[in-house]
């Protein structure tokens, strides 16, 4: 089973039904921690893990974090101004280019740590990424949280099988007809 921590956590109808998907997958709950973002709330997120991860000895910049390096680097050169981070974000957003997927409603991320339920253990994580990456989903480790993608016109892998074996049939069928 999976569940949302509260109602601030907004997530995708494609979201959910990845979510559905790989709790029936799994032996144990699930807590959703964040999903959609407004720029400014990922101006937020960014401006806090500068602070937690990099600033606290770890020697990583949001490049090291984020698969888009120059448009992390010119995110990070507006910190600590939330304000000015957010307007980097929505001007590229507004060009098509996006530094996280939680800003155009395709990811969400699962607790691992903190809260007061569903923390997983290291074997919980290992299961809940190898499991989220059978059914086509994307995860990258974080801190505290599993980070979840969904792809645009990503489909669950279960059903493209089915679908793939069906249309297998009809051609197999249709070949039968036409050569008897």
């Amino acid at each position: 089973m999976w569940k949302i921590k509260d109602s601030s956590v907004q997530l995708s109808a494609s979201s959910k039904k990845f979510l559905t998907e790989l709790s029936k997958l799994l032996s144990f709950n699930i807590t959703v921690t964040d999903g959609y973002r407004t720029a400014r709330q990922q101006a937020i997120q960014m401006a806090e893990t500068i602070q937690e991860q990099i600033f606290a000895g770890q020697g990583e910049t949001l490049a090291d974090v984020y698969s888009d390096s120059q448009l992390a680097n010119a995110i990070q050169a507006e910190w600590p101004d939330t304000e000015k981070m957010a307007l980097v974000i929505e001007q590229n957003a507004d060009n098509g280019r996006y530094i996280s997927r939680h800003l155009v409603n395709d990811a969400f991320d699962i607790r691992t740590t903190g809260g007061t339920e569903n923390q997983l253990n290291n074997s919980q994580i290992d299961i809940v990424i190898e499991k989220a990456n059978s059914i086509g989903l994307k995860t990258v480790l974080e801190r505290d949280h599993i980070h979840v993608e969904v792809l645009e016109n990503w489909v669950i892998v279960e059903e493209k099988k089915s679908s793939l074996l069906w249309l297998v049939a009809i051609g197999i069928g249709v070949a039968l007809w036409t050569t008897s």
